[in-house]
């Protein structure tokens, strides 16, 4: 049996009631933040500009675009709300897929799922499969894929995208494996393109791309059984043919998002620097630092870092956040990092200015190797008067080692949805979500994202 047509064997064939009652809360958990951050992110310049498009092209009204009143197609609702919800890179992660998996699954599954008028059941069951389906890729091909410059948010998500929309959309085994080797072909995302409005536009490409594989095969398109391992196919381009086998072998035995899980972010900036803001925060309360104090700062990170933290001198707010300097004197000196720390023109704190040029990032060895630990830093401050502050190697809060509490990331979704809708609506929303199961008719959901940005 091929790749493809084992990954849409797992698709069709799971049901809700086979995946474990901690997973469907991890999914709960996981629409939480990912509905926050996406109507946050819904005012953000790329949002914008994509839905400029999405009027321009048009489209059926079957799927809403979150935080407007726009309704449209739901290839397009997909890319539109994928776009917004990554447009702060405030939404969650997962170290083995080395990207973000919920933003583009769940902009394809409320598009999907709108468009189906299927209840909520349905949308946790699509998502669930296709984070299992992202992760078993991500799995086999990293950490070489990643290395070699791919966005594994859309170079891999496409697929667990399309993995979504076939199963919500009710595709057959043989139209499944069609959308999946379908995906392998639209799969793309640079690296090279982080730090600028290309980044946050890849977890929409990879929603939409998924959909449109899933209508396609659906009509009857057709596409290689071996798209996924053949000599010239998917994984092979992609690298990681070799490992392909034993990371499919474990689909529905183990499940990702009990394992691997889901990192939710505190800070609205790339994952890799969040161990290190943790680190700084905490070390600037414990000894009351100035930035005055401060002599040097070094952060060791992983070498997978310094390729995505690329920007030690950023110009913009969105190089920012791929800044290991930045992020760092931002902690030191202001001891937080929020979506002010991203505003737009120039750094406004003199101070922070100034620390950055202080602060070094280092690949340091003796960190953890595992997939889990990509994330990981140890820190050392220099002070002027001789000392050394320093931590030991650590992960970040809302690693899945270290979830945030439920009330924090209830918080979180209340002051990010609070941007859009009012407290009122915006806690209605995060009540539902909290049985988001048993909703009859997703559009009950959708219908409360609505707002009136343009």
């Amino acid at each position: 049996m091929s790749a493809a047509a084992r990954l849409a064997e797992f698709i069709v064939k799971t049901s809700l009631g086979d995946c474990p009652a901690d997973a469907v809360a991890q999914v709960r958990r996981a629409a939480l933040d990912t509905l926050g951050v996406m109507l946050a992110g819904a005012s953000e310049p790329v949002a914008r500009i994509v839905r400029r498009v999405v009027h321009a092209e048009g489209g059926i009204a079957l799927a809403t675009v979150v935080g407007t009143s726009l309704k449209t197609s739901p290839g397009w609702a997909a890319l539109a709300n994928g776009a917004a919800g990554h447009a702060h890179d405030f939404d969650d992660t997962n170290f083995a897929l080395l990207g973000h998996p919920s933003v583009p699954l769940l902009s394809t599954a409320l598009a999907a799922a709108e468009a189906e008028t299927a209840d909520g059941r349905a949308l946790v069951l699509g998502y669930v499969v296709g984070f299992e389906v992202d992760v078993a890729l991500g799995t086999a091909l990293n950490p070489g894929h990643y290395t070699r410059g791919w966005h594994s948010t859309s170079s891999i998500g496409t697929l667990g995208c399309a993995a979504a929309a076939a199963r919500i959309m009710g595709l057959d085994v043989v139209q499944t494996r069609n959308a999946l080797a379908l995906a392998a072909s639209h799969a793309s995302g640079l690296k090279e393109n982080f730090g600028s409005m290309t980044k946050p536009y890849h977890a929409g490409h990879a929603a939409r791309n998924g959909i449109l594989a899933a209508q396609l095969a659906r009509e009857g398109l057709t596409a290689s059984e071996t798209a996924l391992e053949g000599k010239q196919g998917y994984a092979a381009a992609f690298g990681g043919a070799h490992a392909l086998d034993g990371a499919l072998e474990r689909l529905g035995r183990t499940w990702h998002l009990l394992g691997s899980g889901i990192a939710v972010k505190p800070y609205p900036s790339c994952a890799l620097t969040h161990s290190a803001i943790d680190a700084l925060i905490d070390l600037r309360a414990q000894h009351r630092l100035s930035v005055r104090e401060i002599a040097g700062v070094q952060v060791g990170v992983n070498s997978v870092v310094p390729d995505v933290l690329a920007h030690s001198r950023p110009t913009t707010a969105l190089e920012r956040k791929f800044s290991m300097q930045y992020c760092a004197a931002a902690a030191l000196a202001e001891g937080r990092v929020d979506f002010a720390s991203f505003a737009d023109g120039e750094v406004a704190n003199p101070e922070v200015r100034e620390l950055m040029e202080r602060v070094a990032m280092v690949v340091d060895p003796g960190l953890p190797q595992g997939a889990e630990q990509q994330a990981w830093s140890r820190v050392t401050v220099r002070l002027r008067d001789g000392r050394m502050l320093a931590t030991d190697a650590r992960g970040a809060r809302g690693h899945p080692d270290a979830p945030l509490s439920d009330a924090a990331l209830h918080e979180k979704f209340l002051a990010c949805a609070g941007t859009v809708l009012s407290a009122d609506e915006a806690a209605g929303v995060a009540e539902q979500l909290g049985h988001l199961e048993d909703i009859p008719d997703v559009r009950a959901l959708t219908s409360r994202l609505e707002a009136n940005l343009e």
